[in-house]
């Protein structure tokens, strides 16, 4: 009668311990003892000599899992099997230190585990009979499992056993006439791998380990193996013995509980363990020099038990499935989409840009999953409430991201289904009002629902008009009048500022040339454009417009900021020659808050020098203001430039200007912009027309 096989198991929870040690007796097997702590397993094991130790990583005292393992193995040679929950890539990387016979994840059935113990003990004996007759080579290796080759160091093959033989596609007498090197030809296994030397493998890996190589038979193929070489010295020569053995079942295996570890087996999705895994680099970048923004969503199906109850757990996954795919649908390669648990999926996006960004990926996924969806003949109408996360730098661990994505969604709940919450209340209205801005502007184009005010700018000297700018407003049908400085940097942002610079261009034009019919001439009109307008077909679309509306190229002034120009000095050069040399005014707007070179302002081809209003306001109260606007007054007329000051408000600060030498004034004390309509009655009152239009 055989003897049990003797073990020592090793877990720190009393519990689990004894239904391990319960379920390992009904196997047959003898368990010597149990252990809770590193250093108890060390001398239990070193003490009781079982004949398989079975480990748990996570365990008390000063040694851990592994770090026992490795104690244990370095004094006695039994086989090590962990038995864990934890599947993560470091905690393997560190389990190999121990050369472990199998790793085992929690929960385990227990034909799973007997079948681990089987081979592990079976490995075990089969490894060390090898090591005890590897000298002696024989008949009975015809009758082992591996591909066995033996050489002299000079790479002469002596012998291959019949399995070296079918894996290879070599004959014994082929190979004796042949070379090592080419009957067994190494390469890298992994991409990012080396393909070793014999002679350095056998001095850089003990004769009862293996490594991992792929080789390439005689036909070819190319066959995954583990490979163990030993070089052992006889009376006449050094002999090389190689073993190795086909691992492409192995891997297939591997492959597969690594996909039961970390994807959802009903959705194929990642799961829970991945998503976390994924959510720690996220965050783990976000420590170093990555500053992108990242966000966590939970999504929820609203009432989803209802629909298991009605039709059944059976029914009820497929709706699973399809919401899986429907929601990785709408997302990029990028982004993690797991199930995280029951009904509730995640979903990590890797970057963002904005919290605008992350609603508008939470309303495709609200509209995918509202799709009707069909289960056997019964069609239903789902929804999902959604909480969403944005990564900030308050965020240190990813159980604080976790806890407060739970945190929305459950206050999405709460507000309805196919509600959705941003835990940052504040970002999240900010975020609406973007989203919401932008989509009334995109109707407001449509419904040409801009306006164009126009403020005039004044000769200095006449006090008379000589120009007007042209300023965009909105009237929003519930907002009422939404200032330029809420809406002009999300035009900016979205690219709507394209279209709406093409907008207030055309109304412009055509407005010119209804004062123009009306006989009143004798000024011109000033048009801001965009950094984004310098991206398309401006000079095109500037000469179009000119022509399908009559008016004179030379009534027109197109201004653009510093910051415009130093985007692309040398293609903002050449386009605003173009329009220049159509006749059309060109003025540096905002001038002294930007980067502008000197050596580039010389070379652009410049009509007026737009001195910025925050120059302006102190000039009556600051000194430093007052001489860097009669510095700028005097590089513009250097430059034989008109210099114009814009947001002039008091008759003191008119006269200093006066004074200094400023040509064009704009501003409050003449004139606030005002539409077309009434512009020209408020000219008329205030004297400020020139010529027959007075």
């Amino acid at each position: 009668m055989m003897s049990k096989k003797t073990l020592v198991v090793v877990e720190d929870e009393i519990l689990v311990a004894r239904d391990i040690k319960a379920r390992l007796t009904r196997m047959g097997f003898e368990v010597l003892a149990t252990a809770s702590r590193g250093e108890e397993a060390v001398e239990k094991v070193l003490r009781l000599r079982p004949d398989l130790v079975l480990m748990d990583i996570n365990i008390k005292g000063a040694l851990d899992g592994v770090e026992a393992a490795v104690n244990i193995r370095a004094q006695y040679d039994v086989p090590v099997i962990f038995c864990t929950a934890y599947s993560n890539a470091e905690t393997l990387e560190r389990a190999k230190r121990a050369d472990p016979y199998g790793y085992v994840l929690k929960p385990f059935d227990n034909r799973e585990l007997e079948i681990h113990i089987e081979m592990a003990l079976y490995k075990h004996v089969m490894e060390k009979d090898l090591a005890d007759t590897r000298r002696q080579l024989d008949a009975t290796l015809s009758n082992v499992s591996d591909g066995v080759i033996s050489a002299d160091l000079n790479g002469q093959i002596l012998m291959l056993n019949p399995v070296a033989e079918a894996l290879m596609g070599w004959t014994q007498e082929e190979a004796r006439a042949s070379t090592l090197t080419e009957v067994l030809r190494l390469l890298p296994f992994s991409p990012e791998g080396a393909a070793f030397d014999l002679v350095e493998l056998s001095r850089s890996v003990s004769p009862d380990r293996r490594c991992r190589q792929r080789v390439r038979n005689k036909q070819g193929g190319v066959l995954p193996v583990e490979i163990a070489v030993s070089i052992n010295g006889s009376l006449d020569a050094d002999l090389m013995v190689i073993t190795f053995r086909d691992i492409s079942q192995q891997l297939d295996y591997e492959e597969e509980i690594r996909r039961s570890a970390f994807f959802d087996p009903l959705t194929g999705l990642p799961n829970r363990a991945l998503f976390m895994d994924h959510l720690g680099i996220a965050l783990l970048r976000r420590s170093g020099s990555d500053q992108a923004l990242f966000a966590v969503m939970f999504i929820g199906l609203d009432d989803f038990s209802a629909i298991t109850s009605g039709l059944g757990h059976e029914q009820g996954d497929q709706v699973l499935r399809e919401i899986g795919e429907r929601i990785a649908s709408t997302v990029g390669t990028k982004d993690t989409v797991s199930r995280f648990t029951g009904d509730k999926f995640a979903l990590l996006l890797d970057p963002v840009d904005t919290a605008a960004e992350a609603i508008e990926v939470c309303r495709n996924i609200q509209a995918a999953i509202r799709l009707p969806l069909s289960v056997q003949g019964t069609t239903m109408d789902l929804s999902a409430s959604i909480g969403i996360v944005l990564h900030h730098d308050g965020y240190h661990t990813t159980a604080e991201i976790i806890r407060d994505a739970d945190n929305a969604i459950h206050r999405a709940k709460l507000e309805g289904a196919g509600s959705q919450v941003m835990f940052d209340s504040h970002m999240y209205e900010t975020a609406l009002t973007f989203l919401e801005l932008k989509s009334g502007m995109e109707q407001a184009l449509l419904d040409e629902a801009f306006e164009i005010y126009y403020q005039p700018i004044v000769d200095a000297i006449t006090e008379k008009m000589v120009c007007m700018e042209a300023l965009v407003r909105w009237r929003h049908p519930t907002r009422g009048i939404i200032s330029p400085t809420d809406f002009i940097p999300i035009a900016e942002k979205t690219g709507l500022i394209v279209l709406l610079g093409e907008f207030v261009l055309r109304a412009v034009c055509q407005q010119l040339r209804s004062w123009q019919l009306a006989g009143c001439q004798g000024f011109q009109v000033a048009v801001n454009l965009s950094a984004r307008q310098f991206d398309g077909h401006l000079v095109e679309l500037v000469r179009d417009v000119v022509r399908e509306t009559g008016i004179s190229p030379s009534a027109l002034i197109l201004e653009i900021t510093e910051g415009v120009v130093m985007q692309d000095v040398e293609r903002t050069i050449v386009i605003l020659k173009e329009l220049h040399a159509m006749g059309i005014g060109i003025s540096i707007d905002d001038f002294g808050t930007g980067y502008s070179s000197l050596a580039y302002l010389n070379r652009l081809p410049l009509n007026t020098l737009k001195i910025d209003q925050s120059f302006i306001q102190n000039i009556t109260t600051s000194a430093d203001g007052r001489e860097i606007t009669r510095a700028i007054i005097a590089l513009g007329h250097n430059l034989n430039l008109k210099v114009l000051a814009e947001g002039v408000e008091t008759n003191e600060q008119l006269q200093w200007l006066k004074s200094s030498g400023c040509d064009y004034i704009q501003g409050y004390y003449y004139c606030r912009p005002l539409p077309a309509a009434q512009l020209l009655l408020e000219l008329h009152r205030r004297n400020l027309l020139v010529g027959p239009a007075a």
